[in-house]
């Protein structure tokens, strides 16, 4: 008779399901933990080869990079991203506004 370790029989897109259940908190926490670890993989390594100092440009786009994959992989729910979006619509309606009135 041949036994399976879990690991072996893990979808990728269970993954939040089993941390939720392994630390018994919700799914969507477990999603939104899972989606920021992500993120830091792709940004802690932009971050140490600038030395501190990154551009907020580059930055955003290995966040939305990254949460694209989480978003692939089923680990980020999709109000995450359209949350970003207005977040990012209105940075750049503020700096409209403020190239076009000239300044603040």
């Amino acid at each position: 008779m041949f036994y399976y370790h879990w690991c072996l029989l893990l979808d990728i897109t269970d993954i939040p399901s089993y941390l939720a259940g392994i630390t018994g908190m919700n799914e969507t926490t477990a999603q939104l933990i899972l989606s920021i670890f992500i993120i830091f993989l792709l940004l802690l390594p932009y971050i140490i080869l600038t030395r501190g100092n990154p551009n907020p440009i580059v930055s955003l786009m290995l966040v939305f990079v990254g949460l694209s994959i989480a978003l692939g992989l089923g680990w980020a729910p999709f109000w995450i991203m359209i949350m970003m979006i207005v977040v990012f619509v209105a940075g750049v309606a503020m700096l409209g506004t403020k190239g076009v009135t000239g300044g603040g």
